[in-house]
C-alpha cells in the first residue's frame, strides 16, 4: 500500500484569500485514479490555512483559548476538504472522508487514528481514506495545528506502506548550490531544508522532519511535483514518481 500526502500548494492558489484550485485538484485526482493498490491520502490546507495563522498569530502551531475562532477556521478547512473529495469522486477514486480533527487524537503530541480498526476496514473494502489536516481543539477554546506531514508520518508508522509520497509544488528537494537532490538520506535532507518562518507547518523543513521519521521506520519516501502529469502512472507501474527519493534508515527493533 501507499501513504500519499498532497500539500495545500497543489490544491489551492497562493495568497491571502482562500481559493481552491479546481483544475489542479482535478489533475491530481486523475493521477490518483490510476493507482491499483490501496492507499491512504492526507492533504494540507494551503491558502485556507496559512492566512488565519498569520491573522491570529499562531504560526508556532499552538492556539491559546479564545485567541482564534477555532471552530470557524476548521469549518473553512472542511470546505476545502469537501471540494477536493468531490474531485476525487468525479475521477473515480473511491474516496472516504476522514476529517482529521474528528477522526484523530493527539498522543504525546502526535496524531493517531481514534479508531485504527475502522480505518483498516475502509482499506479492506477498497476505499481510499482521505484525511484532512486542521486544528485539533483542546476543549477550552484553543487547540493545536496538526500538519498533513505529521498525519502522513503517523499513518506510515501504523500501516508500514511500501512507499510514502509527498506531493508538493516543486520537483523534489533543492540541495546545496540550488541543485535538486535526486536521492538523499534523512540527515542530508534535514541539512538541505531550512525552516519557513511564515509557514505554520514549517515549510520544507517541517516536511523533512516528518520524512526523517518515516525513513527511521525503514520506509522509503519520495518528494515530487504533484502538479505535473505522469507520476501516478509511474507509481502504478511500480516505479518511483520522480523528484527526490528519500532512502530508508534502519527499521527500529
Amino acid at each position: 500500500m501507499l501513504v500519499i500526502k498532497a500539500g495545500g500548494s497543489v490544491l489551492t492558489r497562493k495568497g491571502d484569500v482562500p481559493v481552491f484550485d479546481r483544475a489542479a485538484a482535478a489533475r491530481l485526482a486523475a493521477e490518483l485514479a490510476l493507482l491499483r493498490e490501496p492507499f491512504i491520502l492526507t492533504h494540507g490546507t494551503g491558502s485556507f490555512g496559512k492566512p488565519p495563522a498569520v491573522r491570529y498569530g499562531y504560526l508556532g502551531g499552538k492556539i491559546a483559548p479564545g485567541a482564534a475562532p477555532v471552530e470557524r477556521i476548521n469549518a473553512s478547512l472542511l470546505e476545502l476538504h469537501r471540494a477536493f473529495l468531490a474531485e476525487l469522486l468525479a475521477a473515480g477514486v473511491r474516496a472516504a472522508s476522514l476529517p482529521g480533527p474528528e477522526n484523530f487524537v493527539l498522543r504525546a503530541g502526535r496524531p493517531v487514528p481514534a479508531d485504527p480498526a475502522a480505518l483498516a476496514g475502509l482499506l479492506g473494502r477498497g476505499a481510499a481514506p482521505v484525511v484532512s489536516s486542521g486544528i485539533f481543539p483542546d476543549g477550552a477554546g484553543g487547540g493545536t495545528v496538526v500538519s498533513s506531514d505529521a498525519l502522513a508520518a503517523g499513518l506510515a508508522r501504523l500501516f508500514r506502506p511500501r512507499l510514502a509520497v509527498f506531493l508538493t509544488d516543486s520537483d523534489g528537494v533543492t540541495g546545496p548550490g540550488g541543485r535538486p537532490l535526486r536521492e538523499a538520506g534523512a540527515r542530508e535532507l534535514l541539512r538541505a531544508c531550512r525552516p519557513a518562518p511564515g509557514d505554520v507547518s514549517g515549510g520544507m523543513a517541517g516536511k523533512a522532519a516528518q520524512l526523517a521519521r518515516i525513513a527511521a521506520l525503514g520506509i522509503p519516501a519520495a518528494v515530487t511535483d504533484g502538479r505535473r502529469r505522469g507520476w501516478g502512472a509511474r507509481l502504478a507501474s511500480g516505479a518511483l514518481p520522480g523528484g527526490t527519493f528519500v532512502r530508508p534508515g534502519r527499521r527500529p527493533a
